[in-house]
């Protein structure tokens, strides 16, 4: 931005200089002070764009106030021709009250916004804005709209991440400053959710984007925010050295800025990291100092935050009193702002709180509500480790059979979580309570897992290698006393600083030569898992291709049916060469996309217009058909300009071969998956001769049926079969005295 900026100013200069030449001085310096003001404007512009991205973190009531003030919401448009004529009634710009109605429709799907009707509004400014869409970024911005009010209404927070990935794909050239600010958005939202699903990996790549546009815009207010964000993902995944590092880089950048509420923030991540570290006064001064701030500027979700990190302080000082205290204050807060997740989560912490204080009445009732909310809210990375603690408390108190329900329901969770470490603690429950009832099988069948399961974490457990990250702040005064040690001991016995130092160099060497073995074959295993993800995929259009498809089905374990389709679109046989590569790759991911959620199935790319289908059930070729039509009908009103699709018969050509999975009901057939595509083609081809358009033709082998006729060649030996009578042959035309294709 400001290279370009100094690119212009240099640029307007020799210009100026060119015309004075020709141009009387007086007039040199009116045309040099127009381009310096439209030069000084458009930087105004670009500051006043970060200020708004600022204002919306650090006080969105005020930009919420201002912003409804300005644009006089709501307006009534539902076209670009009604909102330039509201654009001109308020005197504003089209595009800077466009850029207004998207921070306003942001705003009002923000948690810490107070408005009773801000959902509503929400809606409204989406649908308004949705009308008026027309660029890649306006459309971007809809989608991530979208999918935010999804989230927050519903919490289906794995359909917002891929919307979001959409939106984030749709801008990921466009370097212009409000592009820019969007992915930084999407990025920052982007960890916070895959956070929350227990995603490390995906949720640190996006925050290391993040990062890496907060650095690149060269402005400290979002380096803090970044550092912040940084410094959380490493405390909750327990590492506290990194963790100190950035929250120490965000607290510098954050007191020097003038914003209370960032200031608030970096404190109160300060006050987490000193609580796991166990220094117990340095995080309660800093835990306060943010309480007070955050208290002063009303968020109440953060003083909630706030509060329930004072009260987990002090359970880790067993003041489980003042912990209750803490914790019920979090949950006035929590009820006053209406957030019921937060609600949820005190009254775990509330349950823990009242068992250590042995009022178990207490604790179950206050767990009971936690598990009403996070099953209300399908939080399950929340409600497993409810479940946990309601497996310890009924275990402690001898409640076997509830112990037992518990303790099966967190394991549940903890699978599809892959909690390895929760599955653990809850099975060691079960163990207990199928002991205490008698039930000896179970707890030894119990046993046996809590083995497996602890010897497969003890797989996965590295070894930590780098000592010289150890945090210092934690361990400084047992340093100090080890170092006194050795060097005592090297004064004492010079024979034994010898030994000493061999075993060091030694281990140093098994170490360095360990960590190169691993990470040869770490590099070795990422290009293998690399080769293998681009060999099952096609190469046009990045989506799952034949390979794919046929190491689906070859995987298949036949207990149920199974079914599997392949569909030809004749519209689309050619869309790359009509569309262009670019355009063509990005509709067909889209209506591959589209194409799954209709039919419910897992969708392959064989070629432009080719669809391989696996179905897991039984599904019938007509319900095929017309869900592709259906697909077809909603493709026509993408963005895109498809050839011949805006003709009435457009949609119609298609064409289905069906099969239905076993082909054979002997068991100890085995027909390879290569036959079984072969054999869709077969019933493809047929049904691209129907003349009558669109078309399906289905293959069912009769129960007689032998294995031969699915051996090469492999169409004469199904037209001979289907002329014998051999295989049933269904379609939605009349197929008498149909010519079959022959090999």
């Amino acid at each position: 931005m400001k290279s370009t900026m100094w690119f212009m100013l240099t640029k307007t200069i020799k210009v100026s200089l060119a015309m004075l030449r020709c141009f009387p001085l007086v007039k040199c310096c009116s045309i040099l002070f127009i381009c310096y003001s439209i030069l000084f404007s458009s930087v105004v512009s670009a500051r006043d764009i970060e200020q708004q991205e600022i204002l919306l973190k650090e006080n969105p009531q005020k930009l919420y106030t201002k912003l409804v003030r300005a644009t006089e919401f709501p307006l009534k448009f539902s076209n670009n021709a009604e909102f330039t004529q509201a654009a001109e009634e308020l005197s504003y710009q089209p595009d800077e009250l466009h850029r207004d109605l998207e921070l306003l429709a942001r705003l009002n799907l923000e948690a810490k916004l107070k408005s009773s009707t801000k959902y509503q509004d929400a809606e409204i400014l989406i649908n308004q804005l949705d009308a008026i869409a027309s660029t890649p970024l306006e459309q971007a911005i809809v989608i991530m709209l979208k999918a935010r009010i999804k989230g927050r209404q519903n919490q289906e927070y794995n359909q917002v991440i891929v919307q979001y990935n959409n939106a984030l794909n749709m801008v990921n050239t466009d370097v212009s400053l409000e592009s820019t600010l969007f992915k930084s958005s999407l990025h920052e939202q982007l960890s916070m959710l895959h956070s929350m699903l227990l995603q490390p990996t995906p949720a640190l790549s996006h925050l290391n984007r993040y990062r890496e546009i907060a650095y690149q815009l060269r402005n400290d207010y979002f380096i803090s925010d970044a550092e912040t964000e940084l410094g959380r993902y490493y405390n909750l995944n327990g590492d506290q050295a990194k963790s100190l590092q950035h929250y120490s880089e965000a607290f510098r950048l954050a007191s020097n800025l003038d914003y209370p509420s960032i200031k608030a923030h970096t404190q109160l991540n300060l006050a987490r990291t000193y609580r796991d570290l166990e220094q117990w006064d340095d995080a309660l001064k800093y835990a306060h100092n943010a309480a007070e701030i955050l208290q002063d500027l009303g968020q109440d979700a953060y003083l909630s935050d706030t509060l329930t990190v004072i009260a987990m302080i002090y359970a880790g000082q067993d003041k489980w009193n003042r912990a209750v205290d803490y914790y019920l204050n979090a949950q006035q807060v929590n009820e006053r702002s209406g957030n019921e997740i937060a609600t949820g989560i005190t009254f775990h912490n509330l349950g823990e709180a009242y068992f250590k204080l042995n009022n178990i009445q207490a604790a179950l009732k206050a767990l009971q509500q936690a598990n009403n909310i996070f099953r209300e809210r399908k939080v399950n990375h929340y409600l497993v480790h409810n479940e946990l603690l309601f497996a310890q408390i009924d275990t402690n108190q001898g409640m076997w059979l509830s112990a037992i329900d518990h303790a099966n329901k967190a394991i549940e969770l903890a699978k599809k979580k892959n909690l390895i470490e929760v599955q653990i603690e809850a099975l060691s429950y079960l163990s207990i309570a199928y002991r205490k009832t008698n039930d000896l099988n179970a707890a030894i069948e119990t046993t046996d897992s809590i083995i497996q399961l602890t010897n497969k974490s003890q797989e996965k457990a590295q070894p930590t290698n780098d000592y010289a990250e150890l945090t210092e702040q934690k361990l400084k005064f047992e340093l100090g006393l080890l170092q006194e040690k050795l060097v005592k001991q090297t004064t004492k016995n010079q024979y034994n600083q010898f030994i000493i130092l061999v075993l060091i160099i030694s281990f140093s060497i098994v170490i360095i030569l360990l960590i190169f073995i691993y990470k040869k074959l770490q590099q070795k295993n990422e290009l293998y898992l690399n080769s293998q993800y681009l060999n099952s995929i096609d190469p046009i259009t990045q989506i799952q291709g034949y390979r794919a498809f046929i190491q689906r089905i070859d995987n298949i374990r036949h207990i149920e049916p199974k079914t599997l389709a392949l569909v030809n679109i004749n519209e689309l046989n050619n869309i790359d060469i009509q569309l262009g590569l670019t355009e063509s790759v990005t509709l067909m991911q889209q209506f591959i996309t589209q194409f799954s959620q209709q039919l419910d199935t897992e969708a392959f790319i064989i070629r432009s217009g080719l669809i391989a289908c696996y179905f897991d059930k039984q599904y019938e070729a007509d319900a095929i058909l017309k869900a592709v039509i259906t697909c077809i009908e909603q493709l026509k009103l993408t963005q895109f300009t498809i050839p011949n699709f805006i003709h009435q018969s457009a949609g119609q050509h298609v064409s289905i071969g069906h099969i239905s999975l076993p082909l054979l009901d002997n068991p100890d057939v085995k027909i390879s998956a290569t036959l079984q595509f072969e054999t869709l083609q077969y019933a493809l081809a047929a049904a691209m001769k129907i003349t009558e358009q669109p078309a399906y033709v289905s293959l069912r082998p009769l129960n007689f049926a032998p294995a031969a006729i699915f051996m090469p060649p492999l169409f004469l030996n199904l037209t001979q079969a289907l002329n014998r009578g051999i295989i049933r042959a269904e379609s939605n035309h009349d197929m008498q005295d149909f010519e079959w294709p022959k090999h």
